[in-house]
């Protein structure tokens, strides 16, 4: 787990998609993008995507404020970027904000398995305090403060696919792979309440909806292809974006299957193709009610003690563990079919509801959170 967090200030010599749109031109390559049509602040986007692997291609996912790009805007941006080249086994994690001289603060992290040879869940969590990028359920970078506050706007939700004219960032570009494609099983939604997130809709790609995405059709200088409307379809239940030579545009392959895939994220999603619920109040944690009994009934002694500002368990039966950090406010995620129960030192009145204030403890003091069997063979607990 990469911890540190790096601000590095650049002019306009390079941020990674600070480029200006032009309109698709005739380019001999042609990519993908989609883009929701509403702009959200603040929140939490689940998705399962499989990445696109060979040398000088990145498959994204990215926060955007709608024209950032443009002269005296302020730019805001989160990104989740997948390199194609060695196996696509590292992405990256950045931020991407300023105005005339770009803040960024990329970091590289190695997944340690190809991210193209499987599907894989990814998490952006975004809230006025942080951001958190996860992985398969694991904290792998985490934001307090910094660029965190100067990202204000809403922001829409991006996927795309694109070889960029950058060989030292993606590696050497090499024809001979196209075509290439970029699969996305579904992706949610959960917006923040103040003190955790709630579900508000889900998408299976069991159609393209447009009344949530459009398709881009521009392209820009540091990008050799155009981004074409034809490259992004759905097919039997998959977002298919697709990296072609002009003329070739579109998928007639199969998608390969999610194997892996424990169908959502949250208890209150459907499997419906574009399924919303705005007004519903439920969270990545299915349950509002539990005790300390169950999880199993463990003594606070038998739970290991967590120092950082997150505890990952990476197993479907009840688990515990316990920790002296100071909690200001505190969430779930991938928490289908678990309920949670946090004491100090084991004892006393539980708090059950994801999100709700935690009693008082002295600094000597321990929260006990002890979490039931779940649907998921992982799941996180986090807070700040």
């Amino acid at each position: 787990m990469i911890r540190s967090t790096f601000y590095v200030i650049r002019t306009l010599l390079f941020a990674i998609l600070a480029f200006s749109p032009l309109a698709a031109s005739a380019k001999p390559y042609k990519a993908a993008e989609i883009f929701t049509n509403n702009s959200q602040l603040y929140g939490k986007y689940v998705f399962r995507m499989r990445a696109g692997e060979g040398s000088g291609i990145i498959s994204n996912f990215f926060l955007w404020k709608d024209g950032s790009e443009l002269e005296g805007v302020t730019w805001e941006e989160v990104d989740i970027e997948v390199f194609g080249q060695d196996g696509a086994r590292s992405w990256q994690s950045n931020i991407i904000t300023g105005l005339d001289n770009r803040v960024t603060s990329e970091e590289i992290h190695n997944a340690g398995v190809s991210l193209a040879e499987d599907y894989h869940t990814y998490s952006i969590e975004w809230t006025p305090q942080w951001v958190r990028w996860l992985v398969d359920g694991q904290v792998v970078r985490e934001t307090q403060g910094g660029q965190t506050g100067d990202l204000i706007n809403p922001a829409q939700a991006r996927f795309n696919f694109w070889p960029p004219d950058n060989p030292d960032w993606v590696g050497s570009w090499d024809d001979s792979i196209l075509p290439v494609h970029m699969f996305v099983n579904w992706i949610e939604y959960h917006s923040w309440n103040g003190s955790g997130f709630n579900f508000e809709w889900r998408d299976d790609f069991n159609s393209f909806d447009t009344g949530r995405w459009g398709k881009a059709d521009w392209t820009f200088a540091e990008n050799r292809a155009d981004l074409v409307p034809a490259n992004a379809v759905t097919d039997n239940g998959y977002l298919v974006l697709s990296m072609t030579r002009e003329g070739d545009e579109g998928f007639n392959g199969t998608p390969p299957v999610d194997n892996g895939d424990a169908s959502s994220s949250s208890s209150g999603s459907s499997s419906s193709s574009s399924s919303s619920s705005s007004s519903s109040s439920s969270s990545s944690s299915s349950s509002s009610s539990s005790s300390s009994s169950s999880s199993g009934g463990s003594s606070d002694g038998d739970c290991p003690v967590v120092s950082w500002n997150s505890g990952n368990f990476n197993t479907q039966r009840a688990y515990c563990f316990r920790t002296q950090e100071a909690i200001r406010g505190w969430g779930v995620a991938n928490f289908s079919g678990r309920s949670i129960s946090v004491t100090v030192n084991g004892s006393g009145e539980a708090v059950t509801s994801p999100g709700v204030p935690l009693p008082s403890k002295d600094p000597g003091d321990y929260y006990v959170f002890e979490a039931s069997a779940g649907l998921f063979s992982w799941a996180s607990v986090y807070w700040w």
